[in-house]
């Protein structure tokens, strides 16, 4: 999960200053991984679209807890949160534990205006999905309704109880998965849309839809408008910018300590992806070996089509060659004028 660097000061860099080595250690096991379930590993997305179930469910936790702070609809359910948290409660876990000081009518309000229209990701994950399982919406409804793993449901019982006790750490969330979305996401997506439209109608896609990937089958990674989600960052960012003086220096330490956890339960997740799909230290070794060979191939392409530069020896660096002018001008006068004085 990919994070736009920011000043240290702020509250997103602190974020990324006490989290970069744990960030560094997912980034490393998602990207070794991605290979794996794509062509020429696999046929179909069958082994994406288990990953992303995993991955939704804390999409759809986090947002659905956050949608709850919103006022009631006037009329119908939002269809921005259409998995709304109770579906995923385990009565059996119900008690979020004790909880902090209220919190104040000001971190609310931030709270229910801090995410630009067009950020949240649940309907979209829900959308892609659909597609690839093929599920009608009610079967996907029953799906979602169960936790795919043991880890995805204490990593959601996790969310719930630490959003309860203290909404101001959903500001963690957003950042770290947001921002990958925004930054990793998009080379993810790249490398998605490299196994082009026929590997993909090889799932719930059917051959002959006119839906283009990039809204139904890989919505997730991408945003509506002209601008491909930069305008939606942008205003995200400034919103966040905005409210620095709202966080205690309590809040702030307990908002850069979840996103550590975040970190750390998303690894764990990858790694009872690795159990529940019998990923092999072998198959990951050849993957890895696969794509250093393509990333040094594609190196070996660009410098093929760069321009040639000249060598630029000591002579040509800027300012040498009138120096080495100057200096010649003088050695021969002084010669000139020692062979002028010892002449007969």
């Amino acid at each position: 999960m990919a994070k736009d660097p920011v000043p240290p000061s702020s509250l997103p860099g602190e974020i990324n200053i006490a989290s970069r080595s744990l960030h560094t250690q997912l980034n490393r096991l998602i990207t070794s991984r991605l290979p794996l379930g794509l062509p020429p590993h696999t046929s179909s997305p069958t082994l994406y679209t288990t990953g992303l179930l995993h991955f939704a469910h804390i999409y759809l936790t986090f947002e659905s807890l956050w949608q709850d702070l919103l006022p009631p609809p006037s009329h119908t359910t939002s269809p921005s949160s259409p998995l709304l948290s109770f579906l995923l409660v385990d009565p059996w876990d119900a008690d979020p534990g004790n909880t902090n000081a209220p919190t104040s009518p000001q971190m609310l309000e931030f709270l229910r205006n801090l995410r630009p229209k067009g950020l949240s990701r649940s309907g979209r994950l829900r959308r892609d999905l659909k597609a690839l399982t093929g599920l009608s919406e009610t079967d996907l409804s029953v799906q979602l309704s169960q936790f795919p793993g043991a880890k995805v449901q204490e990593y959601c019982a996790h969310i719930r109880k630490a959003v309860a006790q203290k909404p101001h750490v959903l500001v963690a969330y957003a950042w770290c998965y947001y921002m990958a979305v925004f930054s990793g996401g998009r080379w993810i997506r790249s490398e998605l849309m490299k196994a082009g439209e026929g590997f993909w109608q090889g799932g719930g896609k059917k051959v002959g839809d006119d839906v283009p990937l990039g809204e139904a089958g890989l919505s997730f990674f991408s945003f509506p408008g002209t601008e491909d989600g930069e305008d939606i960052k942008a205003e995200f960012k400034e919103r966040l910018a905005a409210a620095e003086g709202l966080f205690t220096a309590q809040e702030r330490e307990e908002v850069v300590a979840e996103a550590a956890e975040i970190f750390k339960y998303s690894a764990s997740l990858v790694r009872e992806l690795d159990e529940l799909l019998a990923t092999s230290q072998e198959e990951l070794a050849a993957a890895e070996a696969a794509e250093k060979d393509k990333e040094r191939t594609e190196e070996r392409e660009r410098a093929a089509v760069r321009p040639r530069r000249r060598p630029r020896t000591w002579l040509r660096r800027p300012g040498i060659i009138g120096m080495v002018v100057a200096l010649s001008c003088v050695a021969w006068l002084a010669v000139y004028h020692m062979g002028v004085q010892i002449m007969p």
